[in-house]
């Protein structure tokens, strides 16, 4: 199943090597079958892994990956390796970029179009409403990508989920142990609804504190663009952001309260970055250019209520009370369906309280 290159790197993997030192231990050789046959004999790669060397020598020797590829089947985890054909190509170019990632689920999301959705695992009531509706229209047209942490990170993966979307989430520990304990439900949805699961850590890996910020690297390095949904000023969300700048990609904001603590790290990078600031999933689904009509027909299913407010409108543009008479629907629930096809960019709202469809839909 596995080329020797690939359970060269999956052994690596599972006895924690960075990818920096695989990457630097791996050029010394002159492929596969000179690192197995004079490893022992190299003293860049003794210097380099310190005291996990002999362990490293002595799986080699023992031809110990063998096991591990057996141990990754039958807990049905796939290792996508830089050798791999199914190694994604956002990733080749990044920064201090995996050799290996331990995959369970769909590993044909890797190659899809993502989009990481970012924030605070404190997230307020706002950021949790901004998290949840942005997401709910988003995963229409990309692989939702976040971390499995509280908070936002939670809410995208769970909305993604109900919306019968796709998400990856990007782990910080193994995927035998799932950090934090009480995601594991959620992990677990993930992959049996089509989702996938990433490590670049070894199946049993302890989820350290260091790991997290690392493994953003590879949130950003999936995905072409990243939504941060709600960031006090000193969070990981802005090293996220940091590194997906490194990496070229594209900074969308949604903008805060001025005096809430929570979002000073919002509104900071939506003063830094240029063209960063968006307020409403409409923006980003613009500026990658996607037709919204192919998507609301194919992943929304408008209730007998909405229909009937995109059948009125479809003779033309309507105020408010003239949608009430239209549609006989009372003016409570009207508000809230119009809130709600808006928000999915079905309709617009211009001056006067007056509705049209949205690009025609």
């Amino acid at each position: 199943m596995y080329t020797l290159e690939e359970k060269i790197c999956i052994l690596f993997g599972e006895k924690g090597v960075t990818s920096s030192k695989f990457f630097q231990i791996w050029d010394s050789f002159d492929g596969a079958e000179d690192l197995l046959s004079n490893f022992g004999r190299n003293g860049e790669a003794e210097k380099l892994l310190g005291n996990i060397y002999p362990a490293i020598a002595a799986g080699l020797k023992k031809a110990e990956y063998d096991s591990l590829a057996e141990k990754l089947s039958a807990q049905n985890v796939i290792a996508v390796t830089w050798f791999s054909p199914d190694y994604p190509e956002t990733l080749r170019d990044i920064e201090d970029k995996p050799y290996a990632l331990f995959c369970q689920g769909d590993v044909g999301l890797l190659a899809s179009d993502c989009l990481a959705v970012i924030g605070t695992r404190k997230a307020s009531y706002y950021g949790r409403r901004v998290t949840k509706d942005f997401t709910a229209i988003l995963c229409d047209y990309f692989t939702i990508v976040s971390g499995l942490a509280y908070g936002v990170d939670t809410i995208a993966h769970e909305t993604t989920l109900e919306e019968h979307g796709k998400t990856i989430a990007v782990l910080g520990g193994g995927l035998l142990n799932i950090y934090p304990a009480a995601n594991s439900g959620l992990a677990e949805r993930i992959v049996q609804n089509g989702g996938l699961l990433v490590s670049e850590y070894g199946l049993n890996a302890t989820p350290l504190a260091y790991h997290f910020p690392y493994r953003n690297r590879i949130v950003s390095g999936l995905s072409r663009g990243v939504l941060v949904c709600q960031a006090p000023l000193k969070s990981g969300t802005n090293s996220t952001v940091d590194l997906a700048l490194e990496q070229g990609k594209d900074i969308f904001v949604v903008p805060g309260e001025i005096y809430d603590a929570g979002y000073k790290g919002s509104n900071h990078l939506i003063k830094s970055i240029q063209s960063a600031c968006v307020t409403s999933p409409r923006d980003i689904i613009d500026f990658y250019g996607y037709d919204r009509a192919e998507s609301v027909s194919q992943g929304y299913q408008m209730s007998i209520e909405e229909q009937a407010v995109v059948n009125a409108l479809s003779e033309g543009q309507l105020t408010f009370d003239e949608l009430v008479m239209r549609t006989g629907i009372s003016p409570a629930e009207l508000n809230f369906l119009l809130a709600n096809l808006e928000l999915r960019s079905i309709i617009a709202k211009l001056a006067g309280n007056t509705y049209r469809l949205y690009g025609g839909i």
